[in-house]
């Protein structure tokens, strides 16, 4: 603690009571606050505009903290936008690894973190009811979310440089707990965890910085083909009609989004993704028969991992074509015609585009081993099945025949390979048998460590070795969807409000754009870390205050400041956390303080 300042204002006091109180000085410590929100985060997310954006969609006025200082300081009144309450959330966001604040909690906080003096706003302007607010504000109307995260991204990257021409789309589901009875949003789905209900995120990221460019929230129930024109419709207007490269995973890339794709973008939309297993078996299998071992080649293509173990290589390639029809929908003639319409008379597109087979050397004894396991389980599960018949709930054909179907449930390779017979003997007791087709197992090791990518990019610019490459980067939208769900603490809702719900995870987005962005630009400046790694060195970033006891006088102190604050500082052009602890400290009036306690002092 600086004694220096406050050893001169003591030195005013008569000498008979600077004598009593210098053996009584003490310097307490208490708990330091966690305040990377407030001394970087929120200006981190100020840096890029978020709060400016944001009132400027919801037609608000966007006051900068410097203004609001100097209101305070004159005794004009406070008026805290949209955009301001949102950069707070967001700050928070940044600076609290899995300990987000819950609204009510803000106004607390926001005392413990000094932003009365630092932004010039009193900790009573971010109650519950003013947070709660700025949710429902933006999201008020469908568009203002989508277009302030493009006005975002598209800002982000004039400044910095960063390519917007190649994203990567999914889905993931957000398991939500709690009582949510208004929230239709809220569904069973395909993906969740057992027993809860979900969102749905849909979620494209432009790669390199993994920004966000794309994101909604879904029913739990939806399927995520069935949004992705809309993703994609907005990655067209961010890329302004240029050339890109969408890279998708097997349950978006059906027949309809890639016809969508090759039609609907001026030739000027590529895509990369996996062919899905359910629309592919009996194709593969033609491709294969058909083709003979020379027609696979070897590809240079490893993993990052395996290039600096030296692995050798392990992948073939087979280039071939894939050819889809789609039905189009019918002239728009009325809902009655489109139902009543002739088969005869119905329109379909063909498409035939390219299609590269892989094989994986390394996987094909894998996937064997784990078939062999799997046929030894079914087995052991049909001996076990039958041993219980006629017993308990199993005293019907029904009943047993259901017990089968779950024994194969997820298994059609399973199905195929074991022929089960359930019926009545003379008896009418029920016997079960059961034999196992040999001939099969040959026909389906030919599809072991095999997958199709689909693409409409020319050979001749893209080889298959690039291909796989393109699409193995696709690894960075999963990293995107952990993050949220784990550091950023998507999956803990603790709103009831169905808008404020989405409001406040397109805020969660936010905040991992500013958080991969930072990333992104420190590792290009010599400083590379996740950004879980640098979410979590921003919310080491404390305020540790120092009181002078008997007198009360407190100073505060910077603590846990690496040196990659300072790299943030410069590239984003902040105000560095020293500057603004002394910005607390210079409003403590220490004369003040001091005359007090003489005072008081006086009268004992």
């Amino acid at each position: 603690m600086d004694l220096q300042p406050i050893l001169e204002q003591l030195a005013k006091l008569p000498p008979e009571i600077l004598m009593k109180i210098m053996p009584e000085l003490k310097v307490e410590v208490p708990k330091a606050d966690p305040s990377g929100a407030v001394l970087i985060g929120v200006f981190l997310a100020r840096s890029l505009g978020i709060g400016k954006i944001i009132d400027n969609f919801i037609g608000e006025e966007y006051v900068t903290y410097e203004h609001l200082r100097e209101d305070r300081a004159n005794g004009s009144k406070c008026r805290v936008s949209t955009g301001l309450a949102c950069e707070i959330m967001v700050g928070d966001m940044l600076g609290r690894n899995k300990d987000l604040t819950r609204l009510y909690k803000f106004e607390e906080a926001c005392e413990n973190w000094q932003v009365e003096t630092i932004l010039g706003i009193p900790s009573e302007k971010f109650n519950d009811d003013k947070m709660g607010r700025a949710l429902d504000a933006i999201n008020s109307n469908a568009k203002y979310m989508a277009n302030v995260l493009q006005d975002i991204v598209l800002s982000a990257s004039k400044r910095f440089g960063i390519p917007l021409n190649t994203f990567y789309n999914d889905t993931s589901s957000v398991p939500v707990s709690g009582v949510m009875e208004d929230n239709d949003k809220v569904q069973f789905g395909y993906g969740g965890l057992p027993g809860l209900k979900q969102l749905i995120l849909n979620l494209t990221i432009a790669s390199g910085a993994s920004l966000p460019v794309t994101s909604s929230i879904d029913p739990g129930n939806v399927q995520g083909g069935t949004t992705f024109e809309r993703s994609f419709e907005k990655v067209k207007e961010i890329t302004d009609d240029q050339e890109f490269e969408m890279i998708i995973d097997r349950g978006i890339l059906t027949q309809d989004n890639m016809h969508l794709m090759l039609t609907n973008s001026n030739k000027k939309a590529f895509f990369i993704g996996p062919l899905k297993d359910e629309l592919s078996k009996n194709w593969v299998l033609e491709q294969l028969n058909e083709a003979k071992k020379d027609d696979f080649a070897t590809i240079d293509y490893r993993s990052k991992k395996e290039i600096e173990r030296n692995l050798s290589r392990h992948y073939e390639a087979l280039e071939t074509k894939y050819t889809f029809k789609v039905k189009l929908d019918p002239p728009s003639e009325g809902s009655k015609n489109k139902k009543q319409l002739k088969k005869s008379k119905r329109i379909f597109a063909t498409h035939t585009i390219r299609a590269v087979i892989y094989c994986d050397l390394n996987k094909k004894p894998k996937e064997q081993e784990r078939r062999q396991k799997r046929i030894t389980s079914t087995e052991d599960a049909l001996v076990e099945l039958n041993g219980k018949l006629n017993k308990r709930n199993l005293i019907t054909k029904e009943a047993c025949e259901k017990v089968v179907d779950n024994i194969f449930k997820g298994q059609p390779d399973m199905r195929r390979l074991f022929n089960v017979t359930i019926k009545l003997n003379q008896h009418n007791a029920i016997v079960m048998s059961w034999s196992k087709d040999e001939a099969i197992i040959p026909e389906l090791e030919k599809t072991d460590g095999i997958f199709v990518l689909l693409t409409n990019h020319d050979k001749e610019k893209v080889d298959a070795n690039e291909l796989l490459t393109r699409y193995r980067g696709r690894n960075d939208i999963e990293i995107s969807f952990r993050f949220l769900k784990g550091s950023l603490d998507l999956q803990q809702i603790f709103l009831r409000n169905p808008e404020r719900v989405d409001a406040y995870c397109f805020l969660k987005v936010l905040a991992m754009l500013v958080l991969n962005l930072a990333a992104w630009l420190l590792a290009k400046n010599g400083k590379k870390m996740s950004p879980q790694k640098l979410q979590k060195e921003l919310g080491d970033l404390t305020i540790s205050e120092q009181r002078l006891q008997p007198i009360g006088i407190s100073h505060w102190n910077g603590t846990n400041i690496p040196n990659t604050i300072d790299v943030l500082v410069n590239l984003f052009n902040l105000p560095h956390p020293l500057e603004l602890i002394e910005v607390i400290n210079s409003a403590i009036n220490f004369s003040y303080h001091i005359e007090k306690w003489f005072k008081d002092n006086l009268r004992k």
